[in-house]
């Protein structure tokens, strides 16, 4: 079952779901070459040219990112902080629209356990190859994370943000481990909100049902931040002093719901 279409529209129905996949590591016999900062600027360019495409590039965003994609969300979300109304117009949209965002055991300071995370992304992949340029962006500290962090920090106080960490080690082929809350919670962020999902780190993507206890948790969050975006962002709106869309008619809607998540781990 996948819970974004067979469960999530039910729950959310005047809500737009949208799904995106990036290719992590490796794909089949191909190896992706994209490093975080490709990968990013590829999600928001096509989120973005969807938007326009679909006359909705006011509409409110909540985004919920899994792992490794909520790492590729941030860099996307500084990118579109530093453009410009008059410069890359739609991506400029997709910042001044995003209210929520939730974090599903994403690790904002890294992970000390290589055999584990090479183990898990093997799991994943076609080939046993885990050691694309995305790797080198994992490690426990690392200069690239600490750096995203600190032009993150600058923004994140304008997204109600929830943190979600597993309670729960994954068993990969080989190894044992899990994303650690010091890692999964970003500590001294404001609007935000942190809760335990008891699962491991594949289940926290999952949910077999809406009797589900940890779905019912975390789509309370969501009908929450869906029920406050359309004012709010109006109010961005407004600030920005732009003309909303073209022809769009602003109305108190939940906006779309975007789940992000390497391709490999759908």
């Amino acid at each position: 079952i996948l819970w974004l279409c067979d469960l999530l529209p039910d729950t959310l129905p005047n809500a737009r779901v949208l799904t995106y996949g990036y290719d992590a590591c490796t794909r089949g016999v191909n190896r992706s070459n994209q490093a975080l900062y490709d990968l990013s600027i590829d999600f928001i360019a096509k989120l973005s040219s969807f938007r326009v495409y679909t006359n909705t590039d006011a509409r409110p965003l909540i985004f919920i990112a899994h792992s490794f994609g909520g790492i590729m969300l941030k860099k996307a979300l500084i990118h579109a902080n530093a453009t410009h109304i008059k410069h890359l117009p739609a991506h400029k949209a997709v910042e001044v629209s995003t209210y929520g965002i939730i974090y599903l055991g994403t690790p904002h300071q890294g992970i000390d356990l290589p055999d584990w995370t090479r183990s898990l992304l093997r799991s994943f992949s076609i080939t046993s190859q885990v050691d694309g340029p995305i790797m080198k962006h994992l490690g426990l500290h690392s200069e690239t994370l600490q750096q995203l962090m600190a032009e993150y920090t600058a923004i994140s106080g304008r997204f109600q943000t929830v943190f979600c960490y597993e309670t729960y080690d994954t068993l990969g082929p080989g190894a044992t481990g899990h994303v650690p809350v010091i890692s999964a919670v970003v500590q001294g962020s404001v609007n935000t909100e942190v809760i335990a999902i008891h699962k491991d780190h594949l289940g926290l993507a999952h949910f077999s049902s809406v009797f589900d206890n940890e779905y019912s948790i975390l789509t309370q969050h969501l009908l929450l931040m869906a029920r406050q975006a359309p004012a709010v962002i109006l109010k961005h709106w407004e600030i920005h002093s732009l003309t909303l869309c073209k022809g769009y008619q602003w109305s108190n809607n939940p906006g779309m719901m975007i789940y992000i998540s390497a391709s490999m781990m759908n």
